[in-house]
């Protein structure tokens, strides 16, 4: 039986129920974390209102596309599932491109640490990633995005874990992508690439269904 790690421990696929596939029950986690003053009064409350009401909408599992560089934090995360009885699945991987001051590293690093937040756990909390992310956006896939998008590559390629992709429809950039993932013998029926309701072009859509 196919089992993902959710924030609260693996549970088996089957079990998944109807899901929302990429959602941000709360972006930039690690910076209300530090000042909640800028999230107004009460918003962590606000937030389990809100998934408490998906839940009586009938959602069961959410997975959350917050990786590291969107602020993510698991451990709110957790409390959130707790609280609701929403499975929320959290995500390794990086979103856009690096800052200077880690610029340049190689893609085998970043595999090293994304495969430790899903084998291992995320920091020191034990919650386990169950998909990966990587990003690109209008422009294409930047140099840095390369390396990001293959050390996604190769962590997914080590553990089977799914990859979702935010991808910019208008210039067709999951063609860059797509064809990065391939040369790293990336699985593509294990991938996804979000954001492509943002175009009417058909041609574009039919391809992507038969890559």
């Amino acid at each position: 039986m196919s089992k993902v790690n959710s924030v609260l421990g693996p549970i088996d696929t089957q079990n998944l129920g109807f899901t929302l596939m990429h959602e941000h029950v709360m972006s930039q986690g690690f910076v209300a974390r530090d000042f909640p003053e800028l999230f107004g009064p009460g918003y962590q409350e606000r937030i389990i209102e809100g998934v408490t009401e998906a839940k009586n909408g009938g959602v069961d599992t959410i997975v959350d596309a917050t990786p590291f560089d969107l602020g993510r934090d698991v451990s709110f995360l957790a409390e959130v599932s707790r609280r609701t009885g929403v499975n929320i699945i959290a995500c390794s991987g990086w979103w856009m491109d690096l800052p200077p001051y880690i610029s340049g590293q190689s893609p085998d690093l970043f595999a090293e640490l994304f495969v430790r937040e899903i084998e291992t756990g995320i920091a020191d909390t034990g919650i386990k990633a169950g998909i990966l992310k990587s990003a690109a956006d209008y422009g294409g896939v930047t140099p840095d995005g390369e390396i990001m998008l293959r050390a996604v590559a190769r962590a997914q390629c080590r553990t089977g874990v799914p990859i979702i992709l935010h991808s910019y429809a208008h210039e067709q950039v999951a063609r860059q992508q797509l064809a990065v993932l391939q040369d790293e013998g990336v699985d593509l029926r294990k991938v996804a690439v979000d954001h492509v309701n943002d175009t009417r072009d058909m041609d574009y859509l039919f391809w992507l269904l038969e890559q």
